[in-house]
């Protein structure tokens, strides 16, 4: 489903301060954000407390959380279009999300389909943030009354329990929340692992040649494109039956813009080496400015931090105007 909104709608969205961001991340996700932000009020969030929902380390998501933001500025996100937070520094993303913790049953977490994929079936010894991670993520949407939420096919079942827990909070205490609509756009690239094309690629895969680093050097991203698996044959074509170069060329289309048909025109008689030499380059030339823009951004932290901050005191006015009325609504508090 492809939804397109009024320019003046708000729209919202999230990433995991998760190692580094790669390749996938940006085709797939941000930079659709970057275009969105021309026509939206936009919210992008590094949502840091999701990060806490499996086994973390302090350190690493203090730093990842900072490399993760530069790296979208890095990217397009525009501060002067955008508000860019931490979800952390903003306390009514934990608030609200205790309220609508309080407001969703038990039998519809326990149908997610990634908490299933996540817990592999350990339900019983997982932390309990893991089962209740989509309530928050509802939180984060709802606080900013977004209209609409950018997303992959994968968190569609997310967004639907989010306009379920804001419709059942409107129905109970009276409307507080805009149900918001899930931005899946229509020919959104999924960009699968270089090592596996039945997988997506992933910041959480432990095999280092699996994926393309946004920071990665010209020459770590040429061995893994050369490393990168192909199907039988020699032919440079897309199809069902060729998975790791279907998936090769939507990569190659993606960053130089041309179709997947004239790539196939211009490569499909000259083999796989050639083919991947011609990837490499373009994936490392389209690269470079953004990977230089990133080494800027955090060789002043102090700066970026400063950057940080005054996104999060915007975001904390919108957030604090909807909980001002949520709290009356479920009596906690009253009108100012």
């Amino acid at each position: 489903m492809k939804v397109t909104l009024a320019p003046t709608k708000r729209i919202f969205s999230g990433i995991q301060p998760t190692g580094e961001p790669h390749l996938g991340n940006y085709i797939g996700a941000i930079r659709r954000w970057v275009d969105l932000q021309h026509d939206y009020e936009s919210f992008f969030c590094l949502v840091d407390l999701h990060a806490m929902t499996l086994p973390w380390d302090p350190t690493e998501l203090r730093t990842d959380t900072l490399n993760t933001g530069a790296m979208l500025v890095a990217c397009g996100i525009d501060l002067d279009r955008s508000v860019l937070f931490r979800q952390s520094q903003v306390g009514q993303h934990a608030e609200l999300a205790w309220i609508l913790n309080c407001v969703a049953r038990m039998g519809e977490l326990r149908r997610m389909v990634q908490f299933k994929e996540k817990s592999r079936g350990e339900t019983e010894s997982v932390g309990v943030g893991l089962f209740t991670y989509p309530v928050l993520q509802a939180a984060d949407v709802l606080l900013y009354q977004a209209h609409g939420v950018p997303v992959g096919e994968d968190q569609r079942q997310h967004i639907e329990l989010m306009r379920d827990l804001g419709t059942r909070f409107n129905k109970s205490f009276g409307r507080a929340f805009v149900v918001p609509e899930p931005l899946i756009s229509s020919d959104g690239a999924r960009i699968m692992a270089l090592d596996d094309p039945s997988q997506k690629m992933s910041k959480s895969a432990k095999r280092p040649n699996s994926s393309i680093s946004l920071a990665d050097p010209p020459e770590t991203i040429a061995k893994k494109i050369r490393s990168a698996v192909t199907d039988s044959g020699r032919e440079v074509t897309a199809g069902v039956d060729k998975p790791a170069l279907s998936n090769l060329l939507t990569i190659f289309s993606a960053v130089e813009g041309i179709p997947v048909e004239e790539l196939e025109a211009t490569y499909r008689e000259g083999g796989y080496a050639t083919f991947k030499k011609a990837l490499a380059n373009a994936v490392v030339e389209h690269l470079g400015p953004i990977k230089k823009r990133y080494e800027d951004l955090i060789g002043d932290p102090a700066e970026f931090e400063r950057l940080l901050d005054a996104g999060a005191r915007r975001a904390y006015e919108v957030a604090e105007r909807t909980m001002v009325d949520v709290r009356v609504r479920v009596g906690l508090g009253h009108r100012p």
